[in-house]
Protein backbone atom coordinates (compact mmCIF):
# COMPACT_ATOMS: atom_id res chain seq x y z
CA UNK A 1 0.00 0.00 0.00
CA UNK A 2 2.98 2.37 0.22
CA UNK A 3 2.71 3.25 -3.46
CA UNK A 4 -0.84 4.45 -2.89
CA UNK A 5 0.25 6.68 -0.01
CA UNK A 6 2.33 8.78 -2.42
CA UNK A 7 -0.82 9.79 -4.27
CA UNK A 8 -2.70 13.03 -3.54
CA UNK A 9 -5.60 10.93 -2.23
CA UNK A 10 -3.62 9.98 0.85
CA UNK A 11 -2.78 13.62 1.57
CA UNK A 12 -6.49 14.37 1.53
CA UNK A 13 -7.14 11.44 3.86
CA UNK A 14 -4.54 12.75 6.29
CA UNK A 15 -6.01 16.27 6.27
CA UNK A 16 -9.51 15.06 6.99
CA UNK A 17 -8.22 12.64 9.62
CA UNK A 18 -6.51 15.52 11.42
CA UNK A 19 -9.79 17.44 11.35
CA UNK A 20 -11.47 14.58 13.18
CA UNK A 21 -8.62 14.45 15.68
CA UNK A 22 -9.21 18.12 16.51
CA UNK A 23 -12.80 17.41 17.54
CA UNK A 24 -13.92 16.40 21.00
CA UNK A 25 -15.09 12.76 21.37
CA UNK A 26 -18.84 12.28 21.32
CA UNK A 27 -20.90 10.27 23.80
CA UNK A 28 -24.09 8.44 22.76
CA UNK A 29 -23.56 9.41 19.13
CA UNK A 30 -24.31 7.49 15.94
CA UNK A 31 -21.17 7.23 13.79
CA UNK A 32 -21.17 6.76 10.05
CA UNK A 33 -17.75 5.50 8.95
CA UNK A 34 -16.50 4.87 5.44
CA UNK A 35 -15.14 6.33 2.23
CA UNK A 36 -16.46 8.98 -0.17
CA UNK A 37 -19.85 7.32 -0.50
CA UNK A 38 -20.33 7.87 3.23
CA UNK A 39 -18.66 11.26 3.39
CA UNK A 40 -20.76 12.86 0.67
CA UNK A 41 -24.15 12.60 2.36
CA UNK A 42 -25.72 14.81 5.00
CA UNK A 43 -26.80 11.93 7.21
CA UNK A 44 -27.95 13.95 10.22
CA UNK A 45 -30.29 16.07 8.13
CA UNK A 46 -31.54 13.32 5.85
CA UNK A 47 -32.27 11.03 8.80
CA UNK A 48 -33.46 13.90 11.00
CA UNK A 49 -31.11 12.91 13.81
CA UNK A 50 -28.68 15.41 15.30
CA UNK A 51 -26.78 12.66 17.16
CA UNK A 52 -25.25 11.45 13.88
CA UNK A 53 -21.61 12.29 13.17
CA UNK A 54 -20.08 11.65 9.75
CA UNK A 55 -16.59 10.13 9.80
CA UNK A 56 -16.39 9.22 6.14
CA UNK A 57 -13.23 10.11 4.20
CA UNK A 58 -13.08 10.35 0.43
CA UNK A 59 -10.68 7.74 -1.06
CA UNK A 60 -10.38 5.81 2.21
CA UNK A 61 -9.21 2.19 2.24
CA UNK A 62 -9.56 -0.48 4.90
CA UNK A 63 -5.93 -0.22 6.03
CA UNK A 64 -6.19 3.55 6.16
CA UNK A 65 -9.26 3.17 8.34
CA UNK A 66 -7.14 1.04 10.66
CA UNK A 67 -4.61 3.88 10.89
CA UNK A 68 -7.29 6.27 12.20
CA UNK A 69 -9.35 3.86 14.21
CA UNK A 70 -7.89 4.90 17.58
CA UNK A 71 -9.47 8.33 17.10
CA UNK A 72 -12.82 6.71 16.32
CA UNK A 73 -12.52 4.55 19.42
CA UNK A 74 -12.33 7.67 21.60
CA UNK A 75 -16.04 8.19 20.95
CA UNK A 76 -18.73 6.41 22.93
CA UNK A 77 -21.33 5.69 20.26
CA UNK A 78 -24.59 3.88 20.71
CA UNK A 79 -24.55 2.83 17.06
CA UNK A 80 -21.94 2.44 14.33
CA UNK A 81 -22.66 2.22 10.59
CA UNK A 82 -19.65 1.15 8.50
CA UNK A 83 -19.34 0.85 4.73
CA UNK A 84 -15.91 0.57 3.16
CA UNK A 85 -14.09 -1.53 0.58
CA UNK A 86 -14.92 -0.27 -2.91
CA UNK A 87 -11.59 1.56 -3.24
CA UNK A 88 -9.76 -1.61 -2.20
CA UNK A 89 -11.55 -3.49 -4.96
CA UNK A 90 -10.58 -0.69 -7.35
CA UNK A 91 -6.95 -1.21 -6.29
CA UNK A 92 -7.22 -4.86 -7.33
CA UNK A 93 -6.92 -6.21 -3.82
CA UNK A 94 -8.17 -9.78 -3.37
CA UNK A 95 -11.26 -10.44 -1.29
CA UNK A 96 -9.14 -12.64 0.98
CA UNK A 97 -6.79 -9.77 1.81
CA UNK A 98 -9.70 -7.39 2.26
CA UNK A 99 -11.44 -9.76 4.67
CA UNK A 100 -8.22 -10.17 6.64
CA UNK A 101 -7.88 -6.40 7.01
CA UNK A 102 -11.58 -6.01 7.74
CA UNK A 103 -11.24 -8.56 10.52
CA UNK A 104 -8.80 -6.25 12.32
CA UNK A 105 -11.31 -3.41 12.07
CA UNK A 106 -14.14 -5.48 13.52
CA UNK A 107 -11.90 -6.71 16.32
CA UNK A 108 -11.19 -3.08 17.22
CA UNK A 109 -14.93 -2.39 17.30
CA UNK A 110 -15.20 -4.74 20.28
CA UNK A 111 -14.20 -1.72 22.35
CA UNK A 112 -17.64 -0.28 21.59
CA UNK A 113 -19.10 -2.60 24.22
CA UNK A 114 -22.57 -1.08 24.37
CA UNK A 115 -22.92 -0.06 20.74
CA UNK A 116 -24.93 -1.74 18.01
CA UNK A 117 -22.62 -2.37 15.05
CA UNK A 118 -24.01 -2.34 11.51
CA UNK A 119 -21.76 -3.48 8.67
CA UNK A 120 -23.05 -2.35 5.28
CA UNK A 121 -22.21 -4.03 2.00
CA UNK A 122 -20.43 -2.30 -0.86
CA UNK A 123 -22.72 -0.93 -3.54
CA UNK A 124 -22.65 -2.07 -7.17
CA UNK A 125 -21.19 0.16 -9.88
CA UNK A 126 -22.56 0.99 -13.31
CA UNK A 127 -20.48 -0.34 -16.20
CA UNK A 128 -22.73 -0.02 -19.23
CA UNK A 129 -23.46 3.73 -19.14
CA UNK A 130 -20.42 5.02 -17.27
CA UNK A 131 -17.88 2.35 -18.25
CA UNK A 132 -16.80 2.00 -14.64
CA UNK A 133 -13.80 -0.37 -14.45
CA UNK A 134 -14.85 -2.32 -11.35
CA UNK A 135 -16.35 -5.74 -12.01
CA UNK A 136 -19.55 -6.20 -10.02
CA UNK A 137 -18.81 -9.90 -9.69
CA UNK A 138 -15.85 -8.91 -7.51
CA UNK A 139 -18.04 -6.60 -5.45
CA UNK A 140 -20.64 -9.30 -4.94
CA UNK A 141 -18.01 -11.90 -4.02
CA UNK A 142 -16.54 -9.58 -1.40
CA UNK A 143 -19.96 -8.76 0.02
CA UNK A 144 -20.74 -12.45 0.50
CA UNK A 145 -17.52 -12.96 2.44
CA UNK A 146 -18.14 -9.79 4.42
CA UNK A 147 -21.58 -11.02 5.45
CA UNK A 148 -20.04 -14.25 6.74
CA UNK A 149 -17.40 -12.31 8.65
CA UNK A 150 -20.00 -10.01 10.16
CA UNK A 151 -21.95 -12.97 11.51
CA UNK A 152 -18.85 -14.40 13.21
CA UNK A 153 -18.63 -11.18 15.21
CA UNK A 154 -22.35 -11.21 15.94
CA UNK A 155 -22.72 -7.81 14.29
CA UNK A 156 -25.54 -6.76 11.98
CA UNK A 157 -25.15 -6.96 8.19
CA UNK A 158 -27.05 -4.63 5.84
CA UNK A 159 -27.30 -5.59 2.17
CA UNK A 160 -27.15 -2.36 0.17
CA UNK A 161 -25.90 -4.07 -2.98
CA UNK A 162 -29.23 -5.55 -4.05
CA UNK A 163 -31.06 -2.35 -3.10
CA UNK A 164 -29.43 -0.38 -5.90
CA UNK A 165 -29.43 -2.95 -8.71
CA UNK A 166 -31.11 -2.38 -12.06
CA UNK A 167 -32.24 -5.03 -14.56
CA UNK A 168 -28.63 -5.37 -15.78
CA UNK A 169 -27.42 -6.14 -12.25
CA UNK A 170 -25.56 -2.83 -12.09
CA UNK A 171 -25.94 0.35 -10.07
CA UNK A 172 -29.17 1.85 -11.36
CA UNK A 173 -28.28 4.98 -13.34
CA UNK A 174 -31.10 6.96 -11.72
CA UNK A 175 -29.06 6.97 -8.50
CA UNK A 176 -25.68 8.14 -9.86
CA UNK A 177 -23.94 10.66 -12.09
CA UNK A 178 -20.61 8.86 -12.40
CA UNK A 179 -21.35 5.16 -12.01
CA UNK A 180 -20.16 4.75 -8.42
CA UNK A 181 -21.14 7.72 -6.21
CA UNK A 182 -24.75 8.38 -5.27
CA UNK A 183 -26.92 11.37 -5.97
CA UNK A 184 -29.58 12.69 -3.63
CA UNK A 185 -32.16 10.20 -4.83
CA UNK A 186 -29.74 7.38 -4.06
CA UNK A 187 -29.10 8.62 -0.55
CA UNK A 188 -32.83 8.94 0.08
CA UNK A 189 -33.23 5.27 -0.87
CA UNK A 190 -30.35 4.29 1.42
CA UNK A 191 -31.75 6.30 4.32
CA UNK A 192 -35.19 4.78 3.86
CA UNK A 193 -33.51 1.37 4.16
CA UNK A 194 -31.81 2.12 7.49
CA UNK A 195 -33.94 4.84 9.10
CA UNK A 196 -35.64 2.48 11.56
CA UNK A 197 -32.27 1.06 12.63
CA UNK A 198 -30.87 4.56 13.12
CA UNK A 199 -33.79 6.05 14.98
CA UNK A 200 -35.21 3.19 17.06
Amino acid sequence: MNHIKTQPAYDYVLNRRETFEALEPKKDCIIFIGDSITQRNEWAEMLNNNNIINRGIDSDRIVWLLERIDNLLENEPKKVFLKIGINDIMDGKSKEQMIEEYTFVLQKFKKFENAKIYIQSCLPVNNSKYNHPINNNNVLAFNKELEKLTKTFDYNFIDLYSLFLNEKNELDEQYTKDGVHLNGKGYLLWCDKIKDLVND
